[in-house]
């Protein structure tokens, strides 16, 4: 399944699923975005449904030292009970030192901020690829 493929119904369902969260990301993660570098946050209930996603754009390359103060200044203001994590980026869909970086950065905040983080995933040019769940276990 592709974002073009998304159910009509989607704000309905749980993103349990995490093909369906892949999605979701592949959706809400523009190709633009991409190229220019972005961090998505996808903001969700307790039945793990979207109640609103929010895209920081024109990032360039990711800094999670720097990417922490805006993300932990929207979840302090929104305070979701769960949330997914994308970055946007170019290049090799490997994961780099950086992608894990951001996502220890968004494990650190959600454990802080008592909040769920239901996937954490990074966007490539054609590729959604989620960091594996061992990593945040492990955190």
């Amino acid at each position: 399944m592709t974002f073009e493929d998304l159910p009509h119904d989607l704000r309905d369902l749980s993103l349990d699923d995490p093909d369906l969260r892949a999605d979701v990301v592949d959706l809400f993660v523009g190709y633009f975005d991409r190229l220019d570098g972005c961090f998505a946050i996808v903001l969700l209930d307790d039945a793990h449904r979207i109640v609103q996603p929010v895209l920081i754009t024109e990032m360039g390359e990711a800094d999670p030292p720097a990417l922490a103060i805006p993300v932990r200044a929207l979840l302090t203001e929104a305070r979701p009970q769960a949330i997914i994590g994308a970055l946007g980026r170019t290049g090799s869909p490997l994961f780099t030192d950086t992608d894990r970086a951001c996502h220890q950065v968004l494990v650190d905040l959600c454990r802080d901020l008592e909040i769920e983080l239901l996937g954490a995933y990074v966007a490539t040019d054609n590729l959604v690829r989620e960091l594996p769940d061992h990593l945040r276990m492990a955190s």
